[in-house]
């Protein structure tokens, strides 16, 4: 099963596109499973994953909430600001 998930700020540029597709045996599975299988699809990128917000189907969603490959996804990388 196919999860596509866009992708923004400084991890779009580690991860060399803004939408990218991930495969898993699974169609649901809770945010923090879907960090740590981008971390392994997306190694130079694993730092940054983790402390990334993810987005599902337009809001916010807390590491054990589940996301399907139905869903709208985005993963957010933190922004600080001066």
């Amino acid at each position: 099963m196919n999860y596509h998930i866009q992708v923004f700020a400084g991890l779009a540029e580690l991860m060399g596109k803004p939408m990218i597709t991930v495969s898993a045996d699974q169609e649901t599975m809770t945010v923090s499973e879907l960090k740590d299988l981008l971390s392994k699809y997306f190694p130079e990128a694993a730092a940054q994953l983790q402390g990334a917000f993810v987005a599902r189907n337009q809001a916010y969603a807390a590491p054990e909430d589940l996301v399907s490959i139905h869903d709208e996804i985005a993963i957010i990388p933190p922004v600080s600001g001066g």
